[in-house]
């Protein structure tokens, strides 16, 4: 990786808004005008409540269907998002009473979202509302369907308008207020919910685990969805999702990155062994005894998926060859890893990398890209697809095995025009000494966490000074030295990074360790220089 090491004088900003050293330097670095570093730094968590006329509307359809003991059903999606936006719908229906069902359909099965076939099934079930949670912008066929049936259908989602929705209520941050630009679908849902039952901590705590899995911009509300839910989470509510945390973790935005959302979408991806259905009642149970069984299988799944992700990208980096754009595809593969292999081999070589397995008569993959090549775009105009979406870096594509020859050769007839040796993207970071790390300087960096992706929060200690070298299984510790205390830092075996003999340039994240009665400086390394 390219390193951009800049000095940054942070003094106008420590003078201006009383902060501390490190901080000062990431905030004047970042750009970000007064009104934004404002917001960081207020620790505002106060929830409010939508009041847009979709939300009023919604609200108000559901209260008649409450009235006319209608029953409602719930149409959710497969990742963390989706799963708790269900969960919080089905929540609030359960408060006021109303009769309800939700579905989640089967990733490889049945795809993405609401689909006419789901529609058909609630209407021989007896339900005559739908509600859509983090899907159904895209759902077109489904929604006809629905009107045909004569359901009324209330779509709540967040994803991308690209034509007009067919539903007689859309409830999406575009029609809302500004403040709440930056919703997930769980966020969508939650403020139905509020609007409904009030405030609710259990809900807020999902809608936060949602923000985070999906990656939202941390502002506006989103922000403050995400600081009340890890203090929320911190009281141990809900006690399903406390219960995913390994032994002895601290709740953070991290660990809920790395260790919940990762538990959650693993359902999804290994459908062969678990049921994405059955986590929407894990998350909203309130039994001891189910809920420490059921986290035992979830750790248990989120394993396998592990140790298949690791085989099958092994794997898949024996079969590639020296194409501009590699397609690499054995029917062995499972179908749910396919992304996770991708993206490993896409960062790792440095090109756009289509990962693809058998699924009865279909092949079907997932894509990932590397900055500045559209997959999207280049998979546009073929012909030889079934089934094609995504975005620029990311795409899901099935081609019937008939016609996967043809889709091969088209990929390796338009790939040499199209892909081109693209440098890797020059990373920054802020210059600092190891001298100027201390608990005091570290601690208002976590008070100001989780900071938005634009905030470049990766400092480069300039002067290190190991003083002693520990190698575990899968990390390298050192002690570095530091006027304040020694430092921490650790690197990971497995993000593949070189490890100098004697490192001077250290890059990495700061924050605070605590393990058992101790609490020290940790730089948990993203690079040397």
């Amino acid at each position: 990786m390219n390193w951009k090491i800049v000095e940054t004088d942070g003094s106008d900003i420590q003078t201006r808004f009383n902060t501390g050293h490190l901080l000062s330097k990431v905030l004047s670095q970042s750009g970000l005008d007064d009104e934004r570093i404002a917001e960081l730094l207020s620790g505002d968590s106060t929830l409010h409540t939508s009041r847009a006329l979709c939300v009023q509307k919604t609200c108000e359809r559901i209260m008649e269907a409450a009235r006319n003991r209608e029953k409602v059903f719930i149409g959710g999606d497969y990742d963390a998002d989706g799963i708790c936006a269900t969960a919080i719908m089905k929540k609030t229906l359960d408060l006021l009473g109303i009769t309800n069902g939700y579905y989640i359909p089967d990733r490889f099965r049945e795809g993405y979202g609401l689909s006419a076939a789901i529609v058909r099934m609630a209407h021989e079930k007896g339900y005559s509302l739908i509600i859509t949670v983090d899907n159904g912008v895209r759902a077109h066929e489904a929604l006809t369907t629905a009107k045909q049936l004569g359901m009324d259908v209330i779509v709540t989602d967040h994803h991308k308008i690209e034509e007009k929705v067919e539903a007689d209520i859309v409830v999406h941050p575009d029609d809302m207020e500004d403040m709440f630009s930056c919703l997930c679908g769980a966020g969508v849902a939650l403020e139905i919910s509020r609007y409904l039952v009030g405030d609710r901590k259990e809900l807020t705590a999902l809608a936060a685990v949602a923000s985070i899995g999906d990656v939202m911009p941390l502002w506006k509300e989103t922000r403050r969805i995400v600081l009340a839910g890890i203090e929320i989470i911190r009281q141990r509510i809900p006690r399903p999702v406390w219960a995913m945390f390994r032994p002895g973790s601290p709740v953070t935005w991290q660990t809920i990155a790395f260790q919940i959302v990762p538990k959650l979408n693993s359902v999804g991806r290994m459908n062969d062994i678990s049921n994405v259905n059955t986590l929407v009642r894990f998350l909203l149970s309130g039994n001891d005894k189910e809920i420490s069984n059921y986290a035992a299988q979830l750790e248990y799944v989120n394993e396998q998926r592990k140790k298949l992700s690791a085989m099958e990208t092994e794997k898949a980096m024996k079969l590639l060859d020296d194409e501009p754009f590699a397609v690499i595809y054995d029917e062995s593969f499972h179908e749910g890893i396919c992304g996770l292999a991708a993206g490993r081999i896409a960062a790792q070589c440095g090109r756009p990398v289509l990962v693809m397995a058998k699924s009865g008569n279909m092949i079907k993959g997932s894509g990932r890209s590397i900055p500045g090549f559209d997959m999207f775009d280049f998979f546009s105009d073929f012909t030889e697809t079934e089934a094609f979406g995504g975005h620029e870096q990311a795409v899901g594509i099935s081609v019937r095995e008939e016609n996967f020859a043809e889709f091969i050769a088209h990929v390796k007839r338009k790939a040499p025009g199209c892909v081109v040796e693209i440098q890797q993207p020059e990373q920054t970071a802020i210059a600092i000494h190891a001298d100027e790390i201390s608990f005091d300087e570290v601690m208002e960096l976590e008070k100001v966490s989780p900071l938005p992706r634009e905030v470049n929060e990766i400092f480069a200690i300039t002067d290190a000074q190991v003083l002693t070298l520990r190698e575990t299984a899968g990390t390298y510790r050192w002690s570095v030295a530091c006027a304040n205390g020694n430092i921490d830092a650790i690197a990971y075996k497995s993000r593949g990074i070189d490890v100098p003999d004697d490192p001077r340039v250290m890059i990495g994240t700061l924050s605070i360790n605590r393990w058992r009665s101790q609490i020290t400086c940790r730089m948990e390394i993203e690079d040397f220089q």
